[in-house]
């Protein structure tokens, strides 16, 4: 290649990698419009505490009331919840509510239970020893049925949050795959469900086309997640927002649709950026540790390059993975079936969160061909993931023009796990998978 060169940083674990770009091929380099805090975390939260959007403020709300629920994230979300907790209970402590009668519930839904040092971790250990704290168990028998969803989900949720007198959600709001963004409605669906709930609302609303990142209002998924929120009448919810260096930027609070969409727009202002073409080479790294940690967790930055890589076009993945593929499901599912179409008719038999992740991998390369540049056993990304496997992310390019030509338009994407990018031309739709 000819010309001038852009030489542009790609997180990698702890580090960074270059790769040149000929500024002729280059369409753009893409970045998300962080915003850094401008307040202390505490006085994001107290602020929003102080003016709850659609509820009253919680002292107002807990006053009267004997038995108070919690549900938090668990270990697998980024949720600075040791920073909320305190907040909240010296609002519920200034009315009189004692200790001894708050639950925790961890919000796992079918994840494992969540251990006493994460529990510590993830509350603070003053408030992990000093107040009851319980995970969701989803196949348990303590779950009471609230009602069905007009979606046909019939919702279970967990008996020690209906039986309380009031209802508390702890989370934060972040792009999420099929349910638009994370956050509040999620806490209750899958959060603190029975299985048979969480089974029925994956099964009947995954595979539609408007189940997808950054999208609320026509996503089934996110609808009907919030209908059977609704079902469970929480009474008071507080989220927050965060950059991608988990520095509280944004903190609302109250009716569980309001905090999402204001944390929405928030998430949007940062991270939705709009491009002017469609590439033939996306060069995409997913914003190194912790969200290169490993394969399942990398993929997110391949699946939102889908929303701007031409079909047949390639995609290039800068991830490091030291910890190698990161779930058995997926690791499974990419070895036991040869097509997305088998794991579809797997999924609709029973949702396994892993076999989704492989079933979204199958249905991208269909669309597009995918070079991997990784700290992963070569064999493994090329026999098991079906993927090119590349040393770094200049011969991965160099084989790119190979297949696109020399002539071929690159778009560049240093944090692809929190970009949510859309194309200006981009036809209606024309979704990821």
């Amino acid at each position: 290649m000819h010309g001038e060169i852009t030489n542009i940083k790609l997180p990698y674990g702890n580090t960074n990698l270059n790769v040149d770009v000929n500024k002729e091929n280059l369409v753009q380099v893409v970045y998300p419009d962080e915003i850094k805090p401008s307040k202390s975390p505490g006085e994001y939260i107290t602020r929003a505490m102080e003016c709850p959007m659609g509820t009253r403020r919680l002292p107002t709300l807990a006053k009267g009331r004997k038995t108070v629920a919690i549900a938090v994230d668990d270990n697998t979300r980024p949720c600075p919840t040791h920073l909320m907790m305190p907040h909240v209970l010296k609002e519920l402590y200034s009315v009189g509510v004692k200790k001894e009668n708050i639950t925790i519930i961890f919000a796992t839904g079918t994840h494992r239970e969540v251990k006493e040092d994460e529990a510590e971790r993830i509350l603070g250990a003053d408030v992990a020893r000093s107040i009851k704290h319980i995970s969701n168990g989803c196949k348990g028998d303590d779950f009471t049925y609230v009602g069905t969803t007009s979606r046909g989900t019939d919702v279970e949720v967990k008996n020690v949050f209906m039986e309380a007198d009031l209802k508390i959600l702890l989370g934060d709001v972040e792009i999420h795959y099929f349910a638009g963004y994370g956050g509040t409605r999620k806490s209750i669906l899958p959060g603190i469900c029975n299985y048979s709930t969480i089974q029925q609302n994956y099964k009947k609303n995954f595979f539609h086309p408007n189940s997808k990142p950054g999208l609320l209002d026509g996503n089934p998924m996110h609808e009907n997640m919030t209908e059977a929120a609704r079902l469970a009448r929480p009474d008071f919810c507080l989220n927050v927002v965060q950059n991608s260096a988990h520095k509280i930027v944004g903190g609302f609070a109250g009716d569980i649709d309001i905090v999402l969409r204001k944390g929405a727009e928030l998430i949007d202002r940062m991270y939705k950026v709009k491009v002017k073409e469609k590439a033939d080479i996306v060069v995409t790294a997913a914003d190194g540790s912790p969200h290169d940690v490993d394969m399942y967790q990398a993929y997110k930055a391949f699946h939102l390059g889908l929303n701007v890589v031409k079909d047949k076009g390639v995609i290039v993945l800068v991830a490091q993975c030291p910890d190698g593929h990161g779930s058995r499901p997926y690791y499974e599912w990419m070895t036991k079936y040869k097509t997305a179409e088998e794991m579809a008719n797997e999924l609709k038999k029973e949702f396994i969160p892993g076999g989704h992740k492989a079933y979204y991998h199958l249905m991208a390369l269909k669309k597009v061909y995918c070079t991997l540049v990784s700290d992963m056993d070569r064999n493994e990304v090329e026999k098991i993931f079906r993927l090119r496997h590349a040393e770094n992310p200049q011969e991965a390019l160099s084989e790119a023009y190979k297949r696109m030509g020399k002539n071929a338009r690159v778009l560049v994407i240093p944090k692809g796990t929190t970009t949510l990018i859309e194309c200006k031309e981009q036809m209606s739709g024309e979704t990821v998978p």
